[in-house]
């Protein structure tokens, strides 16, 4: 096979799975497989091999997501019907003064966004925002902007599908993906909530949600509600630490157990369990209901991040990956900048934050040492670019902008301007790390 062969085969690939996505509407799994399997036979692979490599590059990568989405999906199941998502914003809301709402939102959707998928925290703030649009006089357009801010956070922090999935096919280890997701993220907050308040115009709210919230409603304490999503990133981050600073000791040894992202993400779930759902021993929900929403949640992306796997495989044993740094090499673009611009264009026309990670780090992996970056680098770079577009081709977009009530203008201008500012600043974050020789 010649090179230039290799290329177009490479690049009909990816445009063929853009195609069957976004403009055929097939879901990302179908297309992810149909093309995986494309790809191997176009790129000549022994056709007695083509099911070996299929399955080996999916069961590499589930086995590395596969416990850890669903764990993340079942968290936020049980933090979104006990309340603790109401509870966290309401807390902070009561900190920073009704005033301030727009930070006090931004800064309790930035936390909801580890655990919790973005359209979940949208669906279950947008009634209270309603209110608080009513009583304060902030436009509806801020807060359907800055509810969106957990779409940066589930794209740069694990357990959401996104960064699990880049972190997995990068072998990073989540213990490094998260502080260092947390960083880059936090500039992209700022700058929304500023972005934000700068959005003022009084559009029509929805009637449908005001005084409809019962503040008469029990709802757990803020530790309470809190303290799952605090346990795992603490448990994750001390075990990298600890393991660094005292390696093969006794205390090492017990955080490789607890501070592994399986356990420490099951203690997360055990305690919010326990602490929020009263007699939860005898509870349905608990026992099978929120287990099988979580299992209905979490069987796409894990499926998504997988097959993502497959595909790198079919890239690799193609030295496709190669062949494409030398070219980006000659072309004298810094290598930091192709993880970015793979995950933004992937996002920008699919709609999804998740299949822009997932493809960018199959894209990218095998070349990793060629482009001259760490896997760090292309994680916060991938994770970065998959902030940036979010528009009409997004579920999460037409469910903010349809529960605010908010027209096609008015929603490009709050939805999609909140998101480009975030993913913006983020990559503008990454960029300054990278050339500082930090990460």
């Amino acid at each position: 096979m010649s090179n230039t062969y290799v290329f177009i085969v490479f690049f009909a690939m990816i445009f063929l799975l853009i195609l069957l996505v976004a403009k055929f509407k097939i879901h990302a799994v179908t297309s992810l497989f149909f093309v995986s399997i494309l790809l191997g036979i176009l790129i000549k692979t022994p056709i007695n091999e083509i099911p070996k490599i299929l399955n080996e590059g999916f069961g590499g990568t589930m086995k590395n997501v596969g416990i850890i989405i669903l764990l993340g999906a079942l968290l936020g199941e049980v933090m979104s019907n006990t309340g603790a998502v109401l509870k966290i914003t309401q807390q902070f809301i009561k900190w920073f003064g009704k005033k301030h709402a727009i930070a006090a939102v931004g800064v309790s959707a930035y936390i909801m966004g580890i655990p919790i998928f973005p359209d979940t925290v949208s669906l279950l703030l947008i009634p209270m925002l309603t209110n608080l649009a009513s009583e304060t006089g902030i436009s509806m357009m801020a807060f359907a902007g800055i509810v969106g801010i957990g779409v940066t956070t589930s794209s740069l922090v694990p357990p959401t599908p996104g960064p699990v999935a880049g972190a997995a096919l990068l072998n990073l280890p989540l213990g490094q993906a998260i502080p260092w997701g947390i960083i880059v993220s936090i500039p992209g907050l700022i700058a929304t909530i500023i972005y934000c308040k700068t959005l003022k115009k009084q559009v029509p709210l929805n009637d449908a949600y005001l005084k409809s919230s019962d503040e008469n409603i029990k709802l757990p304490s803020f530790a309470t509600s809190i303290t799952p999503i605090v346990i795992p990133v603490v448990l994750i981050v001390l075990n990298t630490v600890i393991n660094t600073i005292y390696p093969d000791s006794t205390l090492s040894s017990t955080f490789a157990f607890i501070g592994s992202p399986v356990i420490a993400l099951t203690i997360g779930c055990l305690y919010a369990i326990i602490s929020q759902v009263n007699n939860w021993w005898k509870n349905d929900d608990v026992k099978t209901n929120w287990i099988d929403k979580a299992l209905l949640g979490a069987a796409g992306p894990v499926f998504i991040t997988a097959l993502g796997g497959s595909l790198a495989a079919f890239i690799k044993n193609a030295g496709v990956a190669e062949m494409l740094a030398d070219m980006i090499i000659n072309a004298h673009i810094p290598g930091i900048f192709v993880p970015m611009l793979i995950a933004l264009l992937i996002r920008s026309i699919t709609g999804s934050n998740t299949l822009g990670v997932t493809t960018a780090a199959a894209l990218c992996q095998p070349m990793l040492a060629s482009l001259g970056i760490s896997p760090l680098a292309a994680y916060l770079s991938m994770c970065s670019g998959a902030v940036i577009v979010s528009h009409a081709n997004s579920s999460g977009f037409w469910l903010v902008s349809t529960m605010c009530k908010l027209d096609v203008k008015d929603s490009f201008v709050a939805i999609s301007g909140a998101s480009a500012i975030s993913g913006i600043f983020c990559c503008a974050t990454t960029l300054i790390l990278y050339f500082l020789g930090i990460i």
